[in-house]
């Protein structure tokens, strides 16, 4: 696939690759220079990137684990403060 460099040394990602890859207006890509060349990524945060390894989810599910944790604790300390 080929890409023109525009005005001010841009290029415009096609839309079909956009749309495969979720690449959104105002997303972080990472640009890899090589010897003959360049390779564009898609940023992903930290979370994204440990959701991706197995099991799946389990950052998630630990900080909503312990999110409840926390709210039984805040709970239990008003009891015993009234």
């Amino acid at each position: 696939m080929k890409v023109r460099v525009g005005k001010r040394f841009t290029i415009t990602i096609p839309k079909e690759v956009r749309e495969k890859l979720g690449i959104k207006e105002g997303d972080e890509l990472d640009l890899i220079p090589t010897d003959n060349g360049i390779v564009l990524k898609k940023s992903v945060s930290l979370i994204e990137f440990i959701d991706s390894i197995k099991p799946v989810g389990s950052v998630r599910v630990f900080l909503e684990e312990r999110s409840r944790e926390e709210n039984v604790e805040v709970e239990r300390t008003e009891e015993l403060t009234k």
